[in-house]
């Protein structure tokens, strides 16, 4: 019997799990024990338990955690078990919850009293694409190679912090003024070499470290054109929504370039 019912759920005609970009996709899951094949009767809070455990065990095997999950939809045959519900799913998070939407309906699979849907968002493929978009800016636009290009990876409006130690500000920045930000840089130091030493990207952030080589063309904090080669050392973390810088903060090796000046 327990060979039989393994084979019908391989039959029926749905991936318990699918991928798509950025997002995890978990099918309905129901408080079956994969153990025993059978559904968890012993009370509803048993039973919500035992979904939110085979929603934890399909997002392991994703490595992923129920801090993932960006939308969940929940199907109860009886909204009595609603407050039920909601103390044995609060139970599974610690920062914020997920969307979600509950749902009242008329039967289940296996005559369950609860059946979850989620979504969860991949954070290593979201990362590693906030991380080329902004290795791409970087060499393209700060380069001083494609200033112009700003719009591309850049929001109509964000801000700039500035993190000097001696001045900390904090300005509106757009596309626009931005690349003729990196084209004064052309102007201070010439055609400059850039080169980024470090990347690492989590979540929507992503910090860089860079090295800056050109030479000193122009007046620079009152320090007239020498012509000599001077270096600027700098990182940033920039914050992307909707695939576009919306944010970031900069520190720049102040002291360093003062003494080459």
């Amino acid at each position: 019997m327990a060979q039989q019912k393994d084979n019908l759920v391989q039959a029926l005609p749905y991936s318990k799990v699918k991928s798509a970009k950025d997002f995890i996709f978990l099918s309905g899951q129901i408080g079956i024990n994969s153990a025993t094949g059978l559904l968890v009767t012993s009370s509803f809070e048993a039973e919500v338990h035992q979904v939110m455990k085979n929603i934890g065990i399909l997002l392991h095997e994703k490595e992923l955690t129920y801090s993932d999950l960006v939308n969940v939809t929940i199907y109860l045959k009886s909204m009595d078990n609603y407050p039920i519900t909601n103390q044995v799913y609060r139970s599974y998070f610690t920062g914020d919850f997920p969307a979600r939407v509950c749902i009242a309906v008329t039967d289940l699979p296996a005559k369950a009293n609860i059946e979850i849907a989620a979504t969860a968002l991949n954070q290593t493929n979201f990362s590693a694409e906030n991380k080329q978009l902004i290795r791409r800016f970087l060499e393209e636009v700060r380069s001083g190679k494609n200033p112009d290009r700003a719009g591309l990876y850049m929001a109509d409006t964000l801000l700039a912090h500035q993190l000097n130690a001696e001045a900390e500000t904090t300005v509106k920045r757009t596309p626009q003024n931005y690349a003729e930000h990196v084209k004064e840089f052309l102007t201070l130091y010439g055609n400059f070499h850039f080169e980024i030493t470090e990347i690492i990207a989590e979540g929507d952030r992503v910090y860089v470290r860079w090295k800056q080589t050109g030479k000193h063309m122009a007046t620079i904090d009152g320090h007239p054109a020498t012509g000599k080669p001077i270096i600027e050392i700098a990182s940033a973390v920039y914050r992307l929504e909707n695939g576009k810088i919306k944010e970031y903060w900069i520190q720049i090796d102040r002291l360093g370039l003062e003494k080459q000046l």
